[in-house]
């Protein structure tokens, strides 16, 4: 049954800045805030209760990853720096220099950093130390999105849009499962949301959204939606698409909506929430563990939660 609404919007807290990237880490059923200038981590419980919040002696944070309820790992210019115990006083550490990008893993206790010398890192945590185990990337990969299961990248290959791939596990190192070309305009798309049904592909500021959809057994469609605002960020859940916008509205796309619309055609949102927030919408992230949840950052620093509901859709 497909998602149909959007409920029980709840304002958790504030961290006093702008939020960059949400993280979360289902084993302990927690979601971390990242904010910069000043630099602070916030974990929010799936239950509910007051936040841990930690000011970090860092100078930016560019993007930040949850490997442990308790350590977190945040790129901070091209170096990334483990954090141990985020819930109390964290103690900061240099894991890894000249990194270009750090993608989450919610699905598992780790992460991917991608470097500029070609190379690629998976993060874990052994005892009370975040170590890298590095790889040769397999061709230029722009950006990623891991869920545990999977790993989804975009690469750099042609002269199109690029190539979306999909590979078994958490790094692109395994052969790839399913591989779709994408719309030139994609180009320089670098916002990646990936699920084993469909992905989504934008840029801050965009006025479209690149939709990848499972079509068969082996079968990838690619294509471009345009959306009614500027889009922040984007997540996947299942079949269905959610679009974080700048005027602050939380739009969701159903299957049903994305399969009618044509390449380029204007999407019709099957449902609209409006956030009431302060700040501008920045940061957008799901989770599906204990209840199927959006995450929503701002530049105030606001974090908000709502729930998924599903049903079914009057056409």
């Amino acid at each position: 049954m497909p998602f149909k609404s959007l409920a029980g919007l709840k304002k958790l807290g504030t961290l006093d800045a702008e939020i960059v990237t949400l993280a979360s880490y289902p084993s302990a059923s927690v979601c971390a805030a990242f904010s910069s200038d000043p630099v602070k981590v916030a974990v929010f419980a799936f239950a509910g209760g007051q936040p841990k919040v930690q000011q970090v002696s860092l100078d930016t944070c560019d993007a930040g990853a949850l490997i442990d309820e308790r350590v977190a790992v945040v790129k901070s210019g091209d170096t990334l720096w483990g954090l141990i115990d985020i819930q109390h006083k964290p103690k900061i550490e240099p894991i890894g220099r000249s990194m270009r990008g750090l993608f989450n893993n919610a699905g598992s206790n780790g992460a991917l950093a991608l470097g500029w010398d070609g190379e690629g890192s998976e993060l874990k945590l052994e005892g009370n130390e975040v170590v890298g185990r590095d790889f040769q990337l397999r061709g230029s990969i722009r950006t990623c999105s891991l869920d545990g299961v999977n790993c989804y990248v975009v690469a750099d290959d042609g002269d199109g849009g690029g190539k979306f791939r999909e590979h078994a596990g958490n790094t692109p190192e395994a052969g790839t499962q399913l591989r779709c070309d994408l719309p030139l305009a994609a180009r320089r798309m670098t916002r990646l949301a990936g699920g084993p049904q469909l992905s989504a592909l934008t840029e801050r500021g965009a006025l479209e959204v690149c939709v990848i959809r499972k079509v068969g057994a082996a079968a990838l469609e690619a294509k471009m939606l345009g959306t009614q605002s500027a889009v922040v960020d984007v997540a996947v859940l299942e079949s269905t698409l959610f679009v974080l916008s700048a005027d602050g509205v939380l739009r969701v796309y159903g299957a049903d909506a994305l399969h009618r619309t044509g390449d380029g055609g204007q999407a019709v949102a099957t449902y609209e929430l409006a956030l009431g927030a302060e700040g501008v919408p920045t940061a957008l992230a799901a989770t599906s563990r204990g209840g199927n949840r959006l995450w929503i950052g701002t530049r105030d620093g606001e974090v908000f939660r709502c729930d998924c509901v599903k049903g079914s859709i009057s056409l």
